[in-house]
């Protein structure tokens, strides 16, 4: 809707800057390497402004070892040209990292891939959701993963939902995870309640 309507980029300046805002009081009890990711789309990237928006919100965790990440969502065509090829690699070497958004569903081919500066592929959780721990059912999440190695591209699993899951990507060494089986989505106070009853980790990606 927000994409049609038009409201989609002014929606993401607001995002980042409340992002910015109650990220700040939480830095300290931040674990280094906390990735924190934010939905980038086709429209925002074709938008002028869109590296001075990302930059500047890049500001707003200056001297943080914090990972940003924008991710790639796909739910208008990403149309491969110079000028958005541009864009994303020269954030990209700004320090963010770039993620392609529920990979295997949405409208980029193979070509994207090759195209662009990608440091993760998400996969949909319409893939994840195929283990139920029988090994069959798991044959297509094992051809994408075996693509993203040859490519060299980090993994992020979506839509854990299950031990039988989170156990076989852990055995495909998938180390970043996201669903239900985890948390549910919680609203911010219940975040930073989370935060204070954590001691402080230091996040290794291998």
């Amino acid at each position: 809707m927000a994409e049609r309507t038009g409201l989609i980029i002014p929606l993401t300046r607001s995002l980042m800057a409340q992002v910015n805002a109650q990220m700040r009081p939480l830095f300290s009890k931040l674990p280094d390497g906390f990735h924190i990711g934010l939905n980038i789309s086709v429209s925002h990237i074709n938008a002028p402004t869109f590296i001075d928006d990302c930059l500047h919100y890049q500001r707003g965790f200056e001297g943080k070892a914090v990972k940003l990440m924008l991710e790639i969502t796909e739910q208008e065509p990403l149309l491969l040209n110079g000028a958005v090829v541009d864009k994303l690699n020269t954030l990209h070497s700004r320090g963010f990292s770039i993620a392609l958004d529920d990979f295997g569903t949405g409208y980029s081919g193979l070509s994207c891939l090759h195209e662009l500066i990608f440091d993760y592929i998400k996969i949909d959780q319409g893939f994840v959701g195929r283990v139920t721990g029988e090994a069959p059912a798991s044959k297509l999440l094992d051809c994408v993963i075996e693509m993203a190695r040859t490519l060299s591209l980090r993994i992020i699993a979506e839509g854990v939902e299950t031990e039988a899951q989170r156990d076989y990507l852990n055995r495909q060494n998938i180390h970043l995870l996201q669903g239900y089986y985890f948390w549910k989505p919680m609203p911010y106070v219940a975040l930073v309640m989370l935060l204070l009853s954590k001691p402080k980790a230091r996040i290794v990606e291998e």
